[in-house]
């Protein structure tokens, strides 16, 4: 027999089909046929199934699990990040838990893995700034020119992801500042332009612990909230068709300068320039964490 409490819905791929729902799975249980006669005669006297009938049966004989105490305030000292590419495996586990699906990345980019007290606990990523959003345009003056304002987007880094699974107060407006800092000094290096702020969108969603994603954890981290996009329909930004219910979902704008910093006028990215890719990819090598270290490193912790 397998029973699902009521309101809650299967794992599809492995992963919940909706986050906001509180985490269940169904279980396969075998009872003799006394027992399931008996049960199948209360529940028709209540008016419930069988897996209905054993919650309710079973309701106040097992004792309530304690709850768990959280953990303590975040610390800074304790929180570091590492550059890695976005084939990483370790990458590759938070970011599929991501509750908007991996579409690919379309630009620059840079990728990191979030450890707290040596412990591994979530990814956060910096991308090329979308092309329109009209209050975002609006707060960094962007110009109206296509050309010009390619030039000045590429000073701009757009928050692509941010999961973070452990607890502790105050620890995802720590990452996200810390984040901002590190972010900043290696894709000047790595791009060579000045960044002159962020762009973030969150989706507004009501999550199954009972708080809401709003975007607080910016808030916090001093950026400002700029309004609603849109929206798109059946086909992103860039055409590729999609049926995600997130992906279309109007998102909160949140964004953040860095003071007396201006946006480039001159940059020119790397896109049909092979000698520029190469030296890009030279200085990849070297920025970024060698991928099984990395792994040894996280097991032996």
């Amino acid at each position: 027999m397998t029973s699902t409490p009521k309101g809650h819905r299967s794992r599809t791929g492995g992963q919940f089909a909706e986050e906001a729902k509180p985490p269940a799975k169904p279980v396969l249980v075998y009872l003799p046929e006394p027992l399931l006669e008996r049960l199948d005669d209360w529940g028709r006297r209540n008016g419930t199934g069988r897996g209905r009938s054993i919650t309710a049966l079973l309701e106040g004989l097992l004792p309530s699990p304690a709850p768990p105490q959280p953990p303590p305030r975040a610390e800074k000292h304790l929180l570091r990040l590492e550059l890695v590419r976005r084939s990483n495996p370790l990458y590759q586990q938070f970011r599929s838990r991501h509750y908007i699906p991996d579409r690919g990345l379309v630009g620059q980019q840079l990728q990191y893995l979030v450890f707290y007290a040596n412990e591994l606990v979530g990814v956060i990523g910096g991308a090329s700034a979308v092309f329109t959003t009209q209050a975002r345009d609006e707060f960094w003056g962007l110009a109206e020119d296509k050309e010009t304002k390619t030039r000045q987007l590429n000073s701009i880094i757009n928050n692509n992801i941010f999961r973070l699974e452990y607890p502790a107060p105050n620890l995802a407006t720590m990452v996200i500042s810390k984040w901002r800092k590190q972010i900043q000094l290696d894709w000047e290096e790595l791009y060579g332009v000045e960044v002159a702020g962020f762009e973030t969108f969150v989706v507004e969603e009501r999550l199954w612990n009972g708080k809401t994603r709003n975007g607080a954890c910016y808030r916090a981290d001093n950026w400002e909230l700029l309004g609603i996009t849109r929206g798109y329909g059946d086909t992103n930004v860039r055409g590729r068709n999609h049926r995600n219910k997130t992906l279309k979902a109007k998102k909160l704008i949140y964004c953040r300068r860095i003071e007396g910093r201006e946006l480039c006028s001159t940059y020119t990215a790397s896109w049909n320039d092979p000698e520029k890719q190469k030296a890009l990819n030279q200085k990849r090598v070297e920025m970024f964490a060698d991928p099984l270290d990395l792994l040894l490193k996280t097991i032996r912790n």
